[in-house]
């Protein structure tokens, strides 16, 4: 039984890698977690994920520059040395970082262990008794190959799914409109893709603009998504054996 650790940024965060955790891989959401993590305050959230006897923690930290204080607070680099935990998986928002810049942070706030992007990295350590143990990292930076934040991703998404392409382009050029006067804050990447997934969403399911970023969320088939599944695809490897390049 393998016991998996994955930190994110936020609670849409969260919620999208958890609806397709659930829906592709097939894991099933559980009320408690092994670890006894549990939020600290309004921003963060946990969430629990089963399959075939593995448990995988999902953990959004509260936002962007928030995972050196949550590994503090929960003492996340003691429960790797104690904790039977086989691995550690770090999704990010790019933002407008460089990768050196994004995994020198993550690892700044862990000890024995270290990231390493788009790669699972075998960690040998030690437990406290002296007894060698081994721990997989993963840092997994999104959007893959642009600028930007899980919006962006989310977009990208969305233009591949059939039937939501259509909706999306033109909701993409409905923002882009607005950028030149009436909505000059729109010119700034993140902005602008925050604003277009959330127009999309409202008009897509009029009924429910009011709702949770979740609810959203569950409607849309990820699936089909293949700019999705090519980014996602380190997380088949969860309840599984690491490859390793070691």
């Amino acid at each position: 039984m393998m016991t998996e650790l994955v930190l994110v940024e936020g609670i849409s965060d969260v919620q999208l890698i958890s609806y397709y955790l659930q829906n592709v891989y097939g894991w099933k959401h559980e009320r408690d977690n092994m670890l006894g993590i549990e939020p600290l305050d309004e921003h963060e959230q946990i969430e629990s994920l089963s399959k075939n006897g593995n448990q995988l923690v999902l953990c959004g930290v509260g936002g962007n520059g928030k995972f050196a204080h949550f590994v503090e607070q929960h003492r996340i680099n003691h429960m790797i040395v104690e904790e039977d935990i086989s691995s550690l998986m770090v999704v990010t928002d790019r933002d407008e970082a460089s990768d050196a810049k994004i995994r020198s942070q993550i690892n700044d706030a862990l000890e024995q262990i270290s990231v390493e992007s788009n790669r699972w990295k075998d960690n040998a350590i030690q437990d406290s008794f002296g007894q060698a143990k081994s721990i997989y990292t993963y840092l997994l930076i999104i959007p893959a190959n642009e600028k930007g934040a899980l919006e962006r991703v989310i977009i990208d998404a969305l233009n591949d799914v059939p039937e939501e392409t259509a909706l999306i382009q033109e909701v993409e050029q409905f923002i882009d409109a607005l950028k030149a006067g009436l909505v000059p804050d729109l010119k700034q990447i993140n902005n602008a893709n925050k604003a277009t997934v959330g127009t999309f969403f409202s008009v897509r399911y009029p009924k429910k603009a009011m709702r949770s970023f979740g609810v959203f969320i569950s409607k849309i088939d990820w699936s089909k998504s293949a700019s999705l599944n090519q980014l996602f695809l380190p997380f088949q490897c969860f309840g599984k054996d690491k490859p390793s390049e070691n």
